[in-house]
């Protein structure tokens, strides 16, 4: 612990608990939301009928921008972060609302740049999810959660970018399968993380202190 931490502990014994508390039910609240969201987008990918390219790029922009006023929304509330690393969540939020816009606007009306922009996203996306996740100094499951996800997105949007030749229905399935997956690991993550929270706010109780 550093004299900063000490000194803020000695002062206000109950403020790390405080703050873990808070940092866990913030991020519980968006993997959950978020974690929806991505299974019904990666869902209605996966087995829409008469896929076109048209239509994917209208199901993943509007993924894109529905992501990112919640990764906005996220950068102003979130718990655990330091005020660079909340405006950088808030930074990536607009870009996916910008590149969301520009695939609902049919300007990535190809297969290979719909791939690449996606792919494009996906990496910078997960750069700062990585970056963030471990500047967080609250809640360790929220750290966790962050670099994790970020690791995977990075993964996904190099298989996106890098494929050769890509096809309609390969784009489909990486992307569908994707989301279905990072919906998954969001619930889980959510749901872990509320569990932590409930242990950080018995843990800030005060005995016999109504």
């Amino acid at each position: 612990m550093d004299i900063a931490s000490y000194l803020r502990t000695m002062i206000d014994p109950y403020g790390d608990a405080e703050l873990e508390a808070a940092a866990l039910r913030s991020f519980k609240r968006m993997s959950i939301i978020g974690g929806l969201i991505s299974i019904a987008a990666g869902l209605a990918l996966t087995f829409w009928p008469e896929k076109t390219i048209v239509l994917i790029a209208a199901l993943i922009g509007v993924w894109l921008v529905v992501v990112g006023i919640f990764r906005v929304a996220e950068g102003l509330t979130a718990k655990g972060v330091s005020g660079g690393h909340r405006a950088l969540i808030a930074v990536m939020g607009v870009l996916y609302i910008i590149v969301g816009i520009i695939c609902l606007r049919h300007l990535a009306d190809s297969i290979k740049v719909l791939a690449v922009v996606l792919g494009l996203v996906w990496i910078v996306g997960g750069v700062a999810e990585v970056v963030t996740g471990f500047a967080r100094t609250h809640g360790t499951w929220p750290k966790i959660g962050t670099v994790l996800l970020g690791l995977l997105s990075i993964a996904a949007g190099l298989i996106l970018f890098f494929w050769p030749g890509i096809t309609l229905t390969v784009l489909v399935w990486i992307t569908g399968f994707w989301l279905i997956a990072l919906g998954i690991i969001q619930l889980i993550l959510g749901f872990t993380t509320g569990r932590a929270a409930k242990r950080a706010a018995r843990s800030n109780s005060v005995p016999g202190v109504a």
